[in-house]
């Protein structure tokens, strides 16, 4: 443990930044799941919902800058491709 009461503070400020890019990073993961399996089961109303909240958790973790912006941009559009080639089937 570190003596110096700055270097105290940059490991808690840490610790908690870590926490916040792990939750907003399972919520994308956990997003995109459910939009690529809502694409399988074939339901259109609910592939969109699951889409919106797919954009919206990568839109967050990007703005949060868990990830680079452009980053965020190619998750959204990868998402997009995989859903469209799932419907296709």
């Amino acid at each position: 443990m570190p003596q110096i009461k700055s270097r105290r503070k940059h490991i808690r400020q840490t610790e908690k930044r870590t926490r916040r890019n792990r939750r907003l990073k399972e919520q994308v993961a956990k997003s995109t799941r459910a939009a690529l399996e809502a694409a399988r089961s074939g339901d259109e109303e609910e592939i969109q919902q699951a889409m919106n909240r797919a954009y919206k958790a990568i839109d967050k973790a990007s703005q949060a800058g868990v990830f680079h912006a452009r980053r965020g941009d190619r998750k959204k559009s990868l998402l997009a491709q995989q859903v469209a080639e799932l419907q296709a089937e």
